[in-house]
């Protein structure tokens, strides 16, 4: 199953799209991706484990965390519990038209800070956010819509001053859409013999040009990425199957097994073999994944 770009209804006259997970259902979001900034907010159940780009986090409740643009994340959570979970996707034309300079921010927001002017921030945030879930759930008049506006413009202020760095200034510009199509690409047509020269070609333009823009803009190499989503997939059909080792190589694009484990291997730390021996001893946490990598229909 290719890894997904999330499609999440925006609210009517807001700047961002809103989701809550519904308890008792095990939390359960398959590998996506989208453009824009995602928060997250857990009130309880949890432990929850987020993963990025490969690299998993465990949050618990009272924790919020941030998800740069285009980075494919996936989230897994045991049933049984008292989930209680949501977050928003910031609209990036609002974004980058009220505050420029959000066009170069890396968030820095992984769950609570130690430092304490940062948590009186991160506690801010926290407040705002659940006062605007509070108004949704309510439902709206064009008053309303004010005051959740003062609550996001404020935690828009609060993540800009607290939880950013800025990446350093470069000449290129940057082509979002660009990058959205030939990520689109690559997801669709990961496990084919598919080299960043080739999408060079499709997408018109030079490979250099190409690479300076997921550098830019995803914070890696065109190679890079597509070995990021193959080794996602990779992850899926161990979790999944009992298929060989090769043939989960060769399904998801590794040209040979040798490839494929010295990938793995740097990825998570594990071989393929190891990692699936690891999973079976946690069964529980093995079919939360299993059922995020393949309900399509647990997209937010």
């Amino acid at each position: 199953m290719m890894i997904q770009f999330e499609q999440v209804k925006q609210w009517p006259k807001l700047p961002f799209k809103f989701f809550q997970h519904q308890a008792p259902l095990p939390i359960a979001v398959p590998a996506h991706w989208h453009p824009g900034i995602e928060l997250n907010f857990l009130v309880s159940g949890g432990p929850l484990i987020f993963t990025e780009n490969g690299q998993a986090h465990q949050f618990t409740p009272g924790d919020c965390w941030a998800v740069d643009r285009r980075v494919i994340h996936r989230a897994v959570g045991a049933g049984q519990l008292n989930w209680d979970e949501f977050g928003f996707i910031i609209d990036e034309t609002f974004l980058q038209g009220k505050l420029p300079v959000s066009a170069s921010w890396h968030l820095q927001l992984q769950g609570r800070p130690q430092d304490p002017a940062q948590d009186q921030a991160y506690q801010a945030l926290f407040t705002h956010a659940l006062a605007i879930r509070k108004l949704l759930v309510a439902g709206l008049d064009d008053y309303d819509r004010l005051i959740i506006l003062s609550h996001f413009y404020q935690m828009l202020v609060l993540l800009g001053r607290h939880f950013v760095t800025l990446a350093e200034e470069v000449e290129l510009a940057r082509n979002p859409q660009l990058v959205d199509r030939v990520m689109t690409k690559i997801h669709h047509d990961y496990a084919t013999e598919l080299h960043s020269a080739d999408l060079a070609v499709f997408a018109h333009v030079s490979l250099t040009t190409l690479n300076q823009q997921f550098q830019e803009l995803v914070g890696m190499s065109v190679h890079a990425y597509i070995r990021q989503v193959r080794l996602i997939s990779t992850r899926r059909l161990l979790l999944e199957t009992n298929k060989s080792i090769d043939y989960i190589a060769t399904q998801c694009g590794f040209g040979s097994i040798k490839t494929f484990q010295r990938n793995f291997l740097n990825w998570l730390g594990q071989t393929p073999s190891q990692f699936r021996k690891t999973a079976t001893r946690q069964p529980d946490l093995r079919q939360a994944q299993i059922k995020a990598d393949n309900d399509a229909d647990c997209l937010r």
